[in-house]
């Protein structure tokens, strides 16, 4: 079922709810993270994007730091980007980047009619919309906002191999270099997938995971697994890139044809 606080009330029906939208996007990995924020972003060009991502930090009080991108729209067409870099010190990963989010909510919350917050690699979602939902009410900024959904990439390519590893999953980099997450990539990955409003999946390129699968018999059976961990309402969409910014702020439960 979907998450209660995401407020899909009766207020919303078949409008997909009113206010200035924000959409909750979440991944296992970096790579289709990237892939489904350009096609959501080219797909509602005004929508400002708050990207995300984590790098070690030995001077950090958690050995990490937060890399936060903003995009947004600008005269003619253009991309104003900005970027800043935040110790992790005083709290965990996750209430740093929720509380950050809400920050820069609050300060860009006039300058664009959208926004994409695109959380780290294996960050659950809920948590940040809790939180920012409660920001939202208690802030008079925040009264023309509302969580939309929350979507999550997953790309199907190594979708198998990602599903059933019991190693840790890794945030960024690789080997000793590497931030990695505390729980299994299998945990991870099942877990943002259950949560979610939206399952965005990223097809294989050519013969893909098949080429991968110790049993397959010429039918790649992902798909199916992906449908039976998501929660039962929430929209499965076959192809990531098919789907607009503005598909995602639509009710589950008001579309029909699901994936």
């Amino acid at each position: 079922m979907i998450h209660p606080s995401l407020g899909y009330g009766e207020e919303t029906a078949g409008s997909g709810g009113k206010g200035v939208p924000v959409v909750l996007l979440t991944g296992a990995d970096r790579l289709s993270l990237d892939s489904a924020v350009f096609s959501l972003v080219d797909s509602h060009p005004s929508v400002c994007s708050v990207v995300y991502d984590v790098r070690p930090d030995e001077t950090a009080e958690a050995g990490i730091s937060i890399v936060r991108n903003i995009s947004r729209a600008g005269a003619c067409g253009v991309r104003v980007g900005e970027s800043e870099t935040l110790p992790v010190d005083d709290c965990c990963l996750s209430c740093s980047v929720k509380r950050d989010a809400g920050r820069a909510l609050e300060r860009l919350h006039d300058r664009a009619d959208a926004f994409l917050i695109v959380l780290p690699v294996g960050m659950e979602a809920v948590p940040a919309m809790q939180y920012l939902e409660d920001s939202f009410r208690l802030g008079a900024w925040g009264e023309a906002m509302r969580i939309a959904a929350i979507a999550d990439v997953v790309g199907l390519d190594e979708f198998e191999e990602r599903f059933f590893d019991d190693d840790r999953l890794c945030m960024y980099g690789v080997g000793e270099e590497g931030v990695f997450d505390v729980r299994s990539t299998g945990a991870v990955v099942a877990r943002l997938i259950h949560e979610a409003s939206h399952v965005l999946q990223l097809p294989v390129v050519g013969a893909g995971c098949l080429t991968r699968h110790v049993d397959a018999v010429g039918e790649c059976r992902c798909r199916e697994i992906v449908r039976a961990v998501a929660s039962r309402d929430a929209v499965v969409h076959e192809d990531a890139h098919d789907v607009s910014f503005d598909d995602l702020t639509v009710r589950s439960v008001d579309v029909v044809g699901l994936g």
